[in-house]
């Protein structure tokens, strides 16, 4: 008799050497005393096994793991890319492209503006240079007194004083008389007298420019002024005029007066100006007349305007001078 050392499994044929269970080697039982107990194996139970409960306690058996089935194989045909438009891109490009055309015209139009600022910078200054120029030749005419009118095809007449035209002699209202070539005059102390010019076309003042030079002798001038008349005339014996008058002592002055039947009114009273020279210096005075616009300058600066509102408008030019003081005038001019 063998037997199977793992699963004790007994075999009485003596021609088996392996167990047919497990294939394990079987062994012989030792040869022992007759008379000993001989012990038998339990028998093999060979009843299906029983269904094993397991205590909630303790943690069940792992699951077999699972059977994953052969992938099924199913050939498709390769993809065929998909062709992409090139709508985008022409668009991409044609919007660029519009970008940089609108940048372009931008910036013609904006160096057109600086190349037309540049020009109209260059045109003022070239305008104030041709002004500049323009007023330096005048201020320097002015100096000489011989400013010339700038209006086109002038008749120009001058009186220099080296004829006796004008009316000479004493009278209640003062003295004149003609000196190296010059009109000489004074007034009365704390009157005033007024000398038109001869009765002729030359001497009439409408819409005429009328300049004369004038100056104090001793440089104690009138204190109540003397100067230039226009539109000159009496009426029924009495004077009618515009008087533009300066007083070239300390504080130069200058003033309008109107002569109306006779009597003197102020029109613009006693300004003070530096463009008049003081002392014996000689001094310009220039009446330029437009119909019924008079415009008033000395030595060729602009000093004031007014407005002939009794439409004297004809007269001739005339010469006044007040008070004491000697004065003269010379290089008369009525330019048409």
């Amino acid at each position: 008799m063998k037997r199977c050392p793992q699963c004790n499994r007994t075999y009485t044929d003596d021609a088996l050497s392996f167990c047919l269970d497990d294939g394990s080697p079987l062994l012989s039982p030792p040869i022992s005393d007759p008379g000993a107990t001989v012990q038998f194996p339990q028998p093999r139970d060979t009843s299906p096994q029983a269904t094993i409960a397991f205590n909630p306690g303790s943690a069940p058996p792992p699951p077999p793991p699972p059977v994953t089935p052969p992938p099924v194989w199913n050939p498709m045909p390769p993809q065929t890319p998909q062709k992409r438009s090139a709508l985008p891109w022409v668009l991409g490009i044609g919007a660029v492209l519009a970008l940089m055309g609108i940048g372009v015209v931008v910036l013609i139009f904006a160096l057109a503006k600086i190349a037309n600022d540049n020009n109209n910078n260059g045109n003022s200054n070239n305008a104030n240079k041709v002004a500049n120029k323009n007023s330096n030749k005048n201020a320097n005419a002015d100096e000489t007194n011989t400013n010339a009118n700038t209006r086109s095809n002038l008749t120009t007449f001058t009186d220099d004083f080296s004829t006796k035209s004008w009316g000479t002699g004493e009278s209640q209202y003062g003295n004149i008389w003609y000196q190296d070539e010059e009109y000489h005059m004074h007034a009365t102390k704390g009157g005033f007298i007024v000398m038109y010019g001869p009765d002729k076309p030359e001497y009439k003042t409408e819409n005429a420019t009328v300049r004369v030079g004038l100056r104090s002798i001793d440089g104690n001038p009138p204190l109540t002024g003397y100067g230039l008349t226009v539109h000159g005339e009496k009426k029924d014996g009495k004077l009618e005029d515009y008087g533009f008058l300066i007083y070239n002592g300390d504080n130069p002055k200058y003033k309008i007066v109107l002569h109306k039947a006779g009597a003197e009114t102020k029109m613009v009273d006693w300004t003070p100006t530096s463009t008049i020279r003081t002392g014996s210096l000689p001094n310009q005075l220039e009446v330029r007349i437009r119909d019924l616009k008079l415009d008033f300058y000395i030595n060729g600066q602009f000093v004031t305007s007014i407005t002939d509102e009794e439409t004297y408008r004809r007269g001739r030019v005339g010469l006044y001078t007040s008070d004491v003081g000697e004065v003269a005038f010379d290089d008369l001019e009525v330019s048409k």
